[in-house]
This record gives structure tokens, C-alpha cells and sequence, in this order.
């Protein structure tokens, strides 16, 4: 009898102290350490917190969504299958500093691809998704498209028709050299696809109502290379499913990524209790910076929106 009503004095406690937290308390939470920042309510499209939100980062992996945005409405179109046969390479023989990129990227990611490779469409849309495969988005890229180019123009004419800003740019990932930056100016951003925080927030919230099943997909915590026989890792560590250090109740999507280059990134999404929160990060120092600042933003969008349970519990994770 008195655990019951020891257990009563605590809900009520919690549920007093929830409704007398002052907003300015959680105003400035929570700290994150990365080039910028945004958490969005994947309902409303409402933003709940940003930093940095509308500066113009490197988005090599933000490409990587838009990517497989356009090939999912090619198959729902009709225009690929996903049992395609698709050639690594492409048509054309590449160059030697490509294919010398090529293996450098591949060594990196751990994927052994041959430009001969033929490849499923579905296998190689997986290494994009779960392992952020670029010689698969090139690949897909080049047989959706016709060539990495006019899938660049694709993805442009997709950004603006979904009412992304001016200062987003998506270009090939490989297709040239890309001369490096000055390095006096180290705010500047290098050639290459280009994107604000918002942005990307704004493209993952029309890219799971477009296409909920990216979810299932980006959700998996490995895929198969079925003609090399290997399988590849998610590189989300804040999938439940990995129950480690960073991993995040109702996280099921969409892409991490990143190299000490640009910085590391996240784009993710989480559901609890049929509220969905996005969150973006972009150029974290390291990829658990960039993991750890992602689950405090989401703690703060559900400690200001979620349930009684989730307010109270992602408030106690913030303090």
C-alpha cells in the first residue's frame, strides 16, 4: 500500500515539476557541437530548434537522399527495376585519376567494387542507403540518369520543385577533379553539392512522405553485396537495433555519414509515440559528436512536445 502511493507521489511530483519547467529553461539547451544544426516536427514542418541552420555546409551525403529520392520514383515509374543488372563503370572506360579516386573511396568504405562489376539495382540502392556507398551512387546515378551530370540536373530540378533554397546544389560526386579551397579561408565552401541544415530538413520531411519506405530501408543494420558475398554495416549507430552508446529509441532512418574533411553528419528521424521529430546535423568533429548532438536535440524536441512519459523522461536525460 505504501509503494503504491510512494509510486503516486513520484508521477505527481514528475508531472508538477514537468508543468513548472519555465520554457527559458529548455530555451538554451541543448549544446551542440557541430557547423550547424535543426530539429523539425515532421508533421507540421515546424522548427523546434536550429544553429547555424541556414549556412551553406558541403552535403556529399545529403546528395546521397536526393539520390535515392530519384531512384525510388524511377522504379515507382517504372523506368528501372530493381532486379537491373547495373555496371559499376558505366559505357565508358574511366580515366586513370577516376579509378585511382575510385579505389581510394572503395579501401575507405570497405566495398571491393570492380568497375566491370555488374551489380542489382536493389544491392547497390542498400550500399548507398546503409553503407554510403559513393561508387554506388555514381553507379545508379549513370543508369537513372544517363550520366552523373544529368542526374545532377535531376536532383537540382527536384530541389526546387520541392521548395529548397536557393543556396542548395547538388552536383556529381566524381565526375572531375575538384580543386581544393583556399586554405586562408577556411569558412568557405569548397566546390562541390552544397546544403543549409533547414534544407536538409525540409528534403528529409518530403522524402519520407514521397517515399515512407526509405524508413525500412535506411532502418536495416546490414545489407548484402550478394556477388562479392559481403555484407555491409549501417553506419547509423543511433539504430536501436545496435543497443550501443549512441543508439536511440524509435531512430529508423535516414543516413550518417561524414570524413574529417567536411565534418561528420546526420540526418535522422525518430517516432515515439506517433510523433516523428527530424533532426539534422551537419560538420561534427567526429562521428560520435555528430551522433551524441543528434540524440540531445531529439531529447529536447520530446522533452517540449512529446507525451507526459517522453517529456519526462527526455528531460531527465537533459539535465
Amino acid at each position: 500500500m505504501n509503494g503504491g502511493l510512494w509510486k503516486k507521489g513520484i508521477l505527481i511530483a514528475l508531472a508538477v515539476m514537468l508543468l513548472l519547467i519555465p520554457q527559458q529553461l529548455l530555451a538554451g539547451r541543448p549544446k551542440v557541437e557541430a557547423a550547424a544544426a535543426v530539429l523539425i516536427d515532421a508533421r507540421t514542418g515546424e522548427v523546434l530548434w536550429q544553429a547555424e541552420g541556414d549556412r551553406v555546409l558541403p552535403a556529399s551525403g545529403m546528395t546521397q537522399l536526393m539520390t535515392e529520392w530519384l531512384v525510388l520514383d524511377a522504379v515507382r515509374g517504372g523506368r528501372v527495376d530493381w532486379e537491373d543488372s547495373v555496371r559499376i563503370g558505366g559505357d565508358e572506360k574511366p580515366k586513370a585519376v577516376q579509378a585511382a579516386r575510385h579505389r581510394d573511396r572503395s579501401e575507405r568504405e570497405g566495398i571491393p567494387f570492380r568497375a566491370d562489376d555488374q551489380i542489382p539495382l536493389n544491392e547497390l540502392f542498400m550500399g548507398v542507403t546503409v553503407s554510403s556507398s559513393v561508387q554506388a551512387e555514381q553507379a545508379l546515378a549513370r543508369y537513372a540518369g544517363g550520366s552523373e551530370a544529368s542526374f545532377a540536373w535531376m536532383m537540382n530540378e527536384k530541389a526546387r520543385r520541392i521548395g529548397l533554397s536557393a543556396s542548395t546544389q547538388f552536383m556529381p560526386q566524381l565526375s572531375e577533379e575538384v580543386p581544393e579551397a583556399p586554405k586562408a579561408d577556411s569558412d568557405k565552401v569548397k566546390p562541390g553539392s552544397r546544403m543549409t541544415a533547414k534544407d536538409a530538413a525540409i528534403m528529409c520531411r518530403e522524402l519520407i512522405d514521397a517515399h515512407p519506405e526509405v524508413l525500412r530501408m535506411s532502418s536495416v543494420t546490414q545489407t548484402e553485396i550478394s556477388s562479392r558475398g559481403i555484407y555491409l554495416m549501417n553506419k547509423n549507430a543511433m539504430l536501436p537495433e545496435f543497443s550501443g552508446p549512441y543508439s536511440y529509441r524509435g531512430m529508423d532512418g535516414l543516413k550518417a555519414y561524414g570524413s574529417d574533411d567536411e565534418g561528420y553528419s546526420v540526418a535522422g528521424t525518430a517516432q515515439r509515440d506517433g510523433q516523428r521529430l527530424i533532426v539534422v546535423i551537419m560538420g561534427a568533429e567526429s562521428r560520435e559528436k555528430s551522433f551524441q548532438a543528434a540524440g540531445r536535440l531529439l531529447d529536447y524536441g520530446y522533452a517540449r512536445s512529446g507525451s507526459f512519459a517522453e517529456r519526462a523522461s527526455s528531460w531527465l536525460r537533459l539535465v
